[in-house]
């Protein structure tokens, strides 16, 4: 998707947005709010962080991801969607890599499994060490969004307007999940654009691909970024800052958040890269996994290394 638009890029456009129409007080404690306590900080011990001189001056990447928690079915979550970011704050500049949510890795002290299985077993500082270790970078902080507050945030804007390519239809009593959606062009709600970000299996076993998945998370996203991007009334602002401070989480320190929205202010959508990370299906011990090879491994690495050396 040329306009694909990341869970980081919409903190952005809302925090702009919050900067001019809301009372500072309040945008500051929304920050501080969605920023982890430092025990739960998975920053090194000593690092001194990303600000020189009340600015961001070096590329870093973040660790993206969207958290499928439901309570009400004892969900402790899973990351379903995951995402690295590449960002240089200046120019403002980010390069997105979607990872797909079955990539086969080793998970560090649990063997090869699905990189989304890392989350449950050891929240974000397990998810960051896994892709460390995989692609052999460093990830300087981590933002995560419950889907709750995605759903929210669609009702917020009176839905978004997409075509649905086929019929949608999955059911899972067993974690709740209920996807019913007919093809076509269609204005949805926020449970709805939840299903169709997230839809994969199929009752009738024709199933997408964690790509066409993909394609459709980042269409979501930058749809429901512009609508947001727009809002300019003081409800509907502190209303935002409300489910952003209930569902989004960052080891991001409030004033690196601070920093980086405002780098971000004239941010220009030329200045956004995506990129893929492309596996093959194979079938190991009856279970389904996408195989990235060390061919494709190496391609993300160089981009990785290109961006980061490019931009200093």
């Amino acid at each position: 998707m040329k306009r694909a638009v990341t869970i980081l890029l919409i903190l952005i456009l809302i925090g702009a947005g919050a900067c001019g129409v809301t009372s500072y007080v309040e945008y500051k404690n929304t920050l501080e709010k969605m920023t982890v306590p430092e025990d739960q900080n998975n920053q090194e011990e000593g690092e001194t962080g990303l600000i020189e001189n009340q600015k961001l001056v070096d590329p870093f990447a973040i660790l993206l991801f969207g958290i499928s928690e439901r309570e009400a079915f004892n969900d402790p979550g899973h990351s379903d969607t995951i995402m690295l970011a590449l960002v240089d704050p200046e120019p403002a500049k980010v390069h997105l890599i979607s990872i797909p949510r079955d990539a086969y890795v080793d998970i560090p002290g649990f063997g090869k499994d699905r990189i989304n299985t890392a989350y449950p077993r050891g929240g974000p500082a397990l998810l960051m060490e896994t892709l460390e270790n995989w692609l052999d970078l460093d990830i300087y902080a981590y933002a995560s969004i419950n889907f709750q507050g995605f759903i929210d945030l669609v009702d917020l804007v009176g839905g978004i307007e997409v075509y649905v390519p086929r019929e949608m239809h999955y059911d899972d009593p067993v974690d709740g999940t209920s996807i019913h959606l007919g093809k076509g062009e269609k204005l949805l709600d926020g449970k709805d654009a939840l299903g169709f970000v997230r839809f994969r299996k199929s009752n009738d076993g024709i199933h997408d691909s964690d790509y066409q998945r993909m394609e459709r998370q980042q269409l979501a996203l930058s749809l429901l970024a512009d609508k947001l991007s727009s809002i300019r009334t003081l409800t509907k602002i502190s209303r935002i800052m409300e489910i952003l401070s209930a569902n989004v989480k960052t080891s991001l320190k409030a004033d690196e958040l601070d920093a980086l929205i405002k780098s971000f202010l004239s941010f220009k959508i030329d200045n956004l890269q995506t990129t893929s990370i492309q596996g093959g299906g194979h079938l190991i011990n009856e279970a389904w996994y996408e195989i990235v090879t060390e061919e494709e491994k190496g391609r993300i690495q160089n981009i990785i290394q290109d961006f980061m050396e490019g931009s200093n």
